[in-house]
């Protein structure tokens, strides 16, 4: 559901991202990351209807 994206996932992440950001004041590469996350954040909004994540675990054989 959007309220597990929103209130579980982005909320949250946006208040990590302003203590990262303040922890590494000055640091482009971690400007650069929190701009890449936010920018996921948008596109979240932009295509909520479609929008999820998938995750493959492998092994060898």
């Amino acid at each position: 559901p959007e309220n597990s994206w929103t209130e579980n996932f982005y909320v949250p992440q946006n208040r990590a991202q302003e203590t990262f950001l303040t922890r590494h004041k000055g640091n482009k590469a971690a400007v650069e990351l929190v701009a890449n996350l936010l920018h996921e954040a948008v596109l979240y909004s932009k295509y909520k209807d479609y929008y999820g994540y998938v995750f493959y675990i492998g092994r060898k054989i």
